[in-house]
């Protein structure tokens, strides 16, 4: 019993070692990203996986407009609402892609555009493919539409406080009563790799009619695809040949190269109090991995309160609460 401790306490130990004095740094940030005529940027929070799925939109788009023979600029602008829920919103307009922020004595705006061009925002805690290019096809569709109807509006929800111009955005929500285009059909059956730099072998993932097909590769050897899903929250390289893929804020799977099983079952964090940044997933051996978050709760004492998952790979086990665990031994 007491070398069952010790071993408990020295992983406890590693991992605050590990994790300790890194995760509560943070400041908003914005990417860009550029495919052929078609500029993508998001602003957010953390190393979301979002920010590589808005860039696969991107590559969409650029076909999209390559479908329907648009050969001008194109701006998609994601501003990510990550640390909750929200009802979507939507602003499509003709200009520089001027923000004038209205609080703090703001600035003039400084245009992001070098000439006038399409400008497609949304404002969302999830992004899709669908939804953008939907907005893509009215836009370049409706041209004349977009740049007579819109005009200057302020924007104050979701930690956004604007002004810019759009068209109505009542009018932007009725795009998506209508049904699929024939050429957005034609897209969305296209095949996307996660945007990774020489990727060649371990895991990764690809976009198709909307889902998310997770799949290996080895050299010399075809692709085998291992599952398809509907959304992939963050997606985490533990090592060559293990990957934690999360499909929502509280639900994971383990994805391994080697053995006979190739992906767990869907595992479930408990009670993580709408808990909203990336997890912090480390290698600690022994086939065991340790997922730890912090997060803001209703018990007594300190705040925030701190938690250590294991996920014992091996035998496809979460335990939810190391803490707890060492308490009952």
């Amino acid at each position: 019993m007491r070398n069952k401790m010790k071993h408990y306490r020295y992983i406890f130990t590693l991992i605050l070692i590990l994790t300790f004095g890194t995760v509560f740094a943070h400041q908003d940030f914005w990417v860009t990203k550029d495919f052929g005529n078609v500029k993508v940027r998001i602003k957010t929070g953390y190393n979301y996986e979002e920010i590589n799925k808005v860039f696969i939109f991107g590559e969409l788009a650029e076909k999209l407009a390559l479908e329907l023979g648009y050969k001008d600029q194109i701006f998609l602008d994601f501003n990510h609402h990550y640390t909750s829920d929200c009802p979507p919103d939507y602003f499509i307009s003709f200009d520089k892609g001027e923000i004038e922020y209205t609080w703090g004595g703001a600035n003039k705006p400084k245009p992001i555009l070098s000439k006038r061009s399409i400008v497609i925002r949304q404002v969302s805690r999830q992004f899709d493919a669908k939804t953008t290019l939907k907005l893509v096809e009215f836009a370049l569709k409706n041209l004349i539409k977009v740049k007579s109807n819109q005009k200057q509006i302020e924007y104050n929800k979701n930690y956004c406080q604007w002004k810019i111009q759009t068209m109505d955005t009542m009018k932007i929500k009725e795009i998506f009563k209508k049904p699929l285009s024939e050429e957005v059909k034609i897209v969305m059956s296209k095949k996307i790799e996660r945007p990774e730099k020489d990727f060649r072998y371990g895991t990764s993932y690809y976009w198709q009619n909307d889902r998310y097909t997770v799949f290996t590769r080895d050299y010399n050897r075809e692709d085998i695809d291992i599952k398809t899903i509907n959304n992939i929250y963050d997606f985490q390289k533990i090592n060559n040949n293990s990957t934690i893929i999360f499909d929502s804020d509280s639900s994971f799977y383990f994805v391994s190269r080697y053995g006979e099983k190739k992906i767990s079952t869907r595992n479930i964090i408990e009670n993580t109090f709408d808990f909203y940044r990336p997890y912090t997933v480390r290698d600690i051996g022994g086939d065991k991995l340790s997922i730890y978050f912090y997060y803001y709760s209703r018990e007594l004492g300190l705040q925030p309160k701190e938690r250590t998952l294991i996920y014992l790979t091996d035998k496809d086990k979460l335990i939810q609460n190391l803490d707890k665990l060492i308490e009952k031994e």
